[in-house]
């Protein structure tokens, strides 16, 4: 481990602990900046090279082969301030159920649903997540995002981010989420912990335990009331596995790391359940895992048929 501008770097990191999936090669350097100010350092420093960001790691595939371009981790931009009682504002860093608890502590409503989510506020935002009638873009008020060409940070307003399914202006722009504020409703107690409890009952219920590591859901749904986990279902896909990726018991949008396995497995896997869907039901899915790193061949083959650019 070195510094540089008293910034953590680390070089030919292992990248699979920085992951809920457990794949990923190594980071040729790893940067852990401790706050907003040394991002922009960073970003300064490394301004004519590539950057990888990586938050929590959640629905993610890190190639196997690793990322030979610079990796900012940002799961140390974890501070949170109240503006008013009903309003936060949240780093990117912090972890997505973390700001669920917090949230319950001052009886504030609209986010319960982020308990149950493994990845970082940041990529929430970006992904524009929901549940169960929740959804970032039914509470966000604003977010400022760096933007990764320029280095010019940009305060966004609810109808900038273009929040949609699984999607907004942030990811399809290449920004990096720094923090987000929040408006909520003031609720019972009572009544907060037992919408937490429901979709943490629901998720140990119908989704794979955390300890079989996974990256949330592979694929949209296709369209409104069409989902991807009861088409592949109802194909048998419980049964289906490329080398040590498989699909989950619990529910078939789920992919677990069984044994070892490497992201041209679940690549693999990905491409078994995509073509299925496909001559099957005629639908083209769409992947929400992302895949950064470096490729093999077969990997960019069957990535560019799921990804939207």
């Amino acid at each position: 481990m070195t510094s540089i501008l008293n910034i953590k770097k680390l070089e030919n990191e292992c990248l699979k602990e920085y992951t809920t999936l457990k794949i990923g090669g190594n980071a040729v350097e790893l940067y852990i900046p401790d706050n907003v100010s040394e991002i922009l350092q960073l970003k300064q420093l490394l301004q004519n090279e590539k950057i990888v960001i990586l938050g929590q790691g959640s629905n993610i595939l890190v190639s196997s082969q690793g990322i030979q371009d610079r990796v900012i981790y940002t799961g140390n931009l974890k501070k949170y301030e109240f503006l008013n009682e009903t309003t936060i504002k949240v780093e990117s860093g912090i972890k997505s159920w973390n700001v669920a608890k917090i949230l319950l502590d001052k009886n504030l409503s609209g986010l319960e649903f982020l308990i149950g989510i493994p990845g970082s506020l940041g990529g929430a935002v970006t992904m524009n997540s929901s549940a169960h009638g929740q959804a970032i873009e039914d509470v966000i008020e604003s977010a400022e995002a760096l933007d990764l060409k320029t280095n010019e940070i940009y305060l966004l307003n609810k109808s900038e981010l273009k929040l949609g399914y699984r999607n907004s202006f942030v990811e399809k722009n290449r920004h990096l989420i720094l923090n987000a504020t929040f408006k909520l409703k003031k609720d019972h107690h009572n009544k907060i912990a037992e919408r937490m409890d429901f979709h943490l009952s629901y998720r140990k219920e119908r989704h794979p335990a955390l300890t079989q590591p996974n990256a949330g859901s592979t694929f949209r749904n296709p369209a409104q009331g069409v989902y991807t986990g009861r088409l592949l279902e109802e194909m048998g896909a419980k049964n289906w596995q490329e080398g040590g990726a498989a699909i989950s018991d619990k529910h078939c949008n789920f992919i677990i790391n069984k044994d070892n396995a490497t992201s041209l497995d679940v690549s693999r896997l990905m491409q078994k359940m995509h073509n299925s869907v496909k001559q099957e039901y005629g639908y083209d899915l769409i992947a929400e895992i992302r895949y950064i790193g470096k490729p093999t061949e077969e990997e960019e083959e069957i990535w560019a048929k799921f990804t939207v650019h």
